[in-house]
């Protein structure tokens, strides 16, 4: 039986889609370019163990997204489902439009500027990241796996991190 999307995975994908239209200009539109920060320098970045997602300090704000070895994996998956024929056109065109869109997510990023962030902090297996004003989506409101994406970082790395964040916030 071929595989094909069903109509629930439709309306999760066209309510995600709809939901994150709504991010605001803190985020990006190309995937390792923050459209609002071109200028600023990637101080530090780690990758979670599994090499899903990125948390990227640079000069200017603090962001997380999908690893390119992550984007990647995944665009593939997306051209396989579009070479796939559906049983007529609307379906092939719903199919694609979905696609299209929910590719053009996950190229995005959760980005803060340094100034919203309040403080970053290592607390019993995860990074807590703590800014004024969240957005729609947050860090907290990603998920792996194996569950919260902030409790997916190896503990060193993460405290290396933590470590810059603080250096570059006290202007050492």
């Amino acid at each position: 039986m071929k595989n094909s999307i069903t109509a629930g995975s439709l309306i999760a994908a066209l309510f995600l889609i709809v939901a994150c239209g709504q991010v605001d200009d803190t985020a990006t539109t190309d995937h390792g370019k923050a459209a609002d920060v071109s200028d600023a320098e990637i101080i530090i970045s780690i990758s979670n163990e599994d090499n899903e997602v990125d948390l990227v300090l640079t000069t200017e704000s603090v962001y997380l997204q999908l690893s390119a070895e992550k984007l990647a994996e995944i665009k593939a998956e997306f051209a396989d489902e579009r070479a796939e024929e559906e049983d007529n056109a609307l379906a092939s065109t719903i199919k694609n439009v979905v696609l299209d869109n929910v590719e053009k997510f996950l190229e995005e990023r959760i980005e803060y500027s340094l100034d919203e962030v309040e403080s970053i902090y290592w607390d019993d297996g995860e990074i807590v990241i703590e800014v004024e004003d969240e957005n729609i989506i947050s860090f907290d409101d990603v998920n792996v796996d194996d569950g919260d994406v902030l409790e997916t970082f190896d503990e060193d790395d993460a405290l290396e991190f933590i470590e810059v964040f603080e250096k570059t916030r006290s202007g050492s």
